[in-house]
């Protein structure tokens, strides 16, 4: 049986000033999947992603969460919702990791209240999973980058949404904090949160998502479970890229291996 969408586009259009990115965009996302939007720079993949957010509005079309048309909702009631992470988001001077995390809390509180234990232990438990505890007191600006991602990760936990949303989440981070991040975030999708998240690598893309929604020139290719998605006709067609598709030796999910025309380097020649 087919799980219900929790997020629903129907005939979106959306962009900048006058120019449109997305056009006449359909799409539906499962509750409970880990979804994962695919395509070429320039695409609309974050574009897509900023108006189920609501950081964009459609010019034209739908959208809904849960049923309800996104701008139907309260700012602070949407942010119980629905948590973004947005790509290259940078924190005041001055803040701690703990500061940070704290101001994920804002949406569960009004103005005036005092913090509660729930607020204490949202905060706590969003630091132990994404393992920024140890420098919960420190300023941001002396971590790393991949501390630092982590952070802005622990802060988005702690606002306790069951829909999360991630703009690029492995940018600029080294490969092996690249899959640290992807790993907590299928932990957090095993949990039953709805992850949707912007990746380029296709390889990553496959091995973590349970859906892919490939975007092209603005438009919705094709939808579906990695396994049927990702072709060699497909890669070739969206991205420019000759390739072969294989069985990942490690988890099953399709690999990409470019093709490449030109021949190898030979060898250099060593003197006996």
């Amino acid at each position: 049986m087919t799980a219900p969408p929790t997020i629903e586009l129907d005939s979106v259009t959306v962009g900048y000033d006058r120019r449109s990115v997305c056009r006449d965009v359909s799409l539906r996302i499962a509750e409970g999947s880990f979804t994962v939007f695919i395509g070429p720079n320039g695409c609309g993949k974050s574009t897509l992603l900023r108006t189920i957010a609501r950081v964009l509005r459609p010019s034209a079309g739908r959208v809904a969460v849960l049923g309800r048309d996104v701008h139907g909702y309260r700012r602070r009631q949407y942010a119980r919702t629905v948590g973004l992470l947005p790509q290259g988001i940078e924190a005041p001077a001055g803040m701690t990791v703990t500061d940070l995390v704290l101001r994920g809390r804002h949406p569960h509180r009004s103005a005036l209240s005092r913090w509660t234990s729930q607020d204490e232990q949202a905060v706590t438990a969003a630091l132990a999973a994404t393992r920024t505890t140890a420098f919960g007191d420190r300023m941001l600006a002396e971590l790393s980058g991949g501390q630092r991602q982590r952070a802005w990760l622990a802060m988005l936990l702690a606002q306790d949404t069951p829909i999360l949303l991630l703009d690029e989440p492995t940018t600029y981070l080294d490969i092996a904090h690249q899959y640290e991040v992807l790993d907590l975030l299928a932990d957090l999708h095993a949990g039953g949160r709805t992850v949707v998240a912007v990746l380029h690598d296709l390889n990553q893309a496959a091995r973590y998502a349970t859906d892919l929604v490939v975007l092209h020139d603005g438009r919705v290719t094709t939808t579906g479970p990695p396994s049927a998605v990702l072709t060699p006709d497909l890669v070739a067609d969206v991205f420019g890229l000759r390739c072969r598709v294989v069985s990942d030796p490690v988890t099953g999910t399709p690999a990409v291996f470019p093709e490449s025309s030109r021949p190898r380097p030979a060898s250099p020649v060593r003197d006996g």
